[in-house]
């Protein structure tokens, strides 16, 4: 089986599936060597086994394991020539289109715990059932037509949920020692700018609350995400901009407001200097997009 796109290379929304088997010499190497994806992607192995490695961490994935790996996370993985089972990559653009059923991957706690080691194993009845999840998103891609997008969408939310149980059920809630580990900084580093991003802008707040410097910040930061805090810290604002151009009638005062800006006018500018575009014709590209 080829590798199956649910949509176009220009289309700014991603959803693609693919066997294991059918990697390419090139995909094989490209995945051996330390790199970052903008993309969310899980592996299932079926067969075989495969090393996956971090700048932190580095095991091995038996058979019967599915990795969820978030973007932004600098990584590299080893096949080894018996290795089968589904790679599914996805993007938040895809996830988000539908209002309706839109839950923020950042929910997902699948995708991000403080060993960045997010797996689970599946076996015996949950294997059958998610393997009927996968064959159900082929047969849709496979044979499209005007609920497909939708239907995706949904067995891939049905996907992440099903996985989620089998992964609390497996690992007793995480509990985050206070320690100086890169990982656990920039884990903790997230869940501030979650908890603050409207009020708080500036990469000095967040060190503080860390007790480290703001340089020292940086470089855990890139080292680990691949970017800088400042850009994380922005990145979070930049989306939540997004979603409010593309999911609410608010205005670009009113939306410049509720992220915490008290200038409107300067608003619209880091908007524009950040993507690209300006608040009108971001919402009005997304929604003759989408709708």
């Amino acid at each position: 089986m080829d590798r199956i796109n649910l949509f176009g290379e220009q289309e700014e929304r991603i959803f693609t599936i693919m066997k294991i088997c059918d990697f390419k010499d090139q995909d094989r190497r490209e995945n051996e060597i330390p790199h970052l994806h903008q993309y969310y992607s899980i592996f299932w192995l079926q067969h075989g086994q495969a090393v996956h490695a971090t700048d932190f961490v580095e095991y091995v994935i038996e058979k019967d394991t599915i990795l969820f790996v978030p973007p932004g996370l600098k990584h590299r993985m080893i096949l080894d020539p018996t290795a089968g089972g589904f790679s599914i990559l996805f993007n938040e653009e895809f996830v988000r289109y539908n209002q309706k059923n839109y839950t923020p991957l950042k929910e997902y706690e699948l995708f991000n715990n403080p060993e960045f080691k997010s797996m689970v194993k599946v076996e015996g009845a949950d294997k059958d059932e998610l393997n009927q999840v996968i064959e159900l998103m082929i047969r849709e891609i496979e044979r499209p037509d005007t609920y497909t997008t939708d239907v995706v969408l949904n067995l891939l939310h049905l996907f992440l949920l099903k996985a989620i149980r089998l992964f609390e059920t497996q690992y007793q809630p995480l509990q985050a020692q206070e320690n100086e580990s890169d990982n656990f900084s920039i884990i903790r580093f997230k869940e501030l700018i979650e908890e603050n991003y409207i009020k708080e802008k500036s990469v000095s707040v967040y060190a503080d609350q860390l007790n480290m410097s703001p340089a020292c910040l940086n470089e855990v930061s890139k080292k680990t995400a691949g970017i800088t805090a400042g850009e994380m810290i922005r990145n979070r604002v930049i989306d939540e901009a997004k979603q409010k151009l593309y999911a609410t009638d608010l205005s670009g005062k009113e939306i410049a407001y509720s992220l915490g800006f008290d200038d409107p006018s300067y608003f619209s500018r880091f908007f524009k200097k950040y993507t690209g575009l300006t608040l009108k014709a971001f919402r009005d590209a997304t929604r003759k997009k989408y709708h």
